[in-house]
């Protein structure tokens, strides 16, 4: 489909389809949050009893071993017009989830990077940096490893003069045009060249993140 779409020049299908394949396997590792898994003492399990239902239960002599999940009578909304989303929405947490598929996909993604790392190496080129999905090299690959409309075959994105690879996901790059290209992971703002270097240096930067949660025990369900 991606393919497809890309040689009759259809972008929305493509992006579409390239969300499908690079995203869809993340939903079957995804976490189930309302389900939840803890060791505690009896004034704890006392505690957790009064929101919380006990699925499962091993003693630890002392201790308890415990699997527990909200309690459903807190979650009910039936007399509100939500109840049906709401119910579809809390199946879509606990349903359709598969840890080793998703291990799988990831594991299978780091085999290949990894034929494609050696294969620069056996070209003398230098690894800078390398992601799931990425490599950066201070050369070029053969032409009949680079091929966008190909599934499995990389594709020249950026030609630049410099770079900073402070950590995994944490660079900053400037093309040969003089545009900058940046990614900090788990920072949504923009930091300037100086702070990839501070980074690199191994010194910290103290930034502002905002973050929402959410909580079924405290909070009503809205859509």
């Amino acid at each position: 489909m991606k393919i497809n779409a890309q040689i009759e020049g259809r972008p929305v299908l493509r992006n579409i389809a390239k969300l499908l394949m690079n995203s869809m396997y993340g939903r079957f590792g995804m976490h189930t949050p309302e389900l939840k898994h803890a060791i505690v003492n009896s004034l704890q399990l006392t505690d957790l009893i009064k929101n919380y239902q006990i699925l499962e239960h091993i003693s630890l002599g002392d201790l308890e071993l415990i699997t527990y999940a909200l309690e459903t009578s807190l979650m009910d909304i039936s007399e509100t017009k939500d109840a049906p989303k709401f119910r579809k929405f809390l199946k879509g947490l606990t349903g359709q989830t598969n840890v080793p598929i998703a291990a799988a996909v990831t594991s299978y993604s780091r085999i290949i990077i990894n034929e494609f790392k050696l294969l620069a190496l056996s070209l003398r080129l230098d690894i800078y940096y390398s992601d799931t999905d990425s490599l950066v090299i201070n050369g070029k690959l053969p032409a009949k490893y680079c091929d966008s409309a190909n599934l499995g075959m990389l594709k020249l994105e950026h030609t630049f003069k410099e770079g900073i690879f402070a950590a995994p996901k944490i660079y900053f790059l400037e093309l040969e045009d003089g545009t900058v290209v940046t990614k900090c992971k788990g920072y949504s703002g923009k930091l300037n060249k100086e702070q990839y270097f501070e980074l690199l240096e191994g010194r910290h930067l103290d930034l502002t993140v905002t973050r929402w949660t959410r909580s079924l025990v405290e909070g009503p369900f809205k859509l």
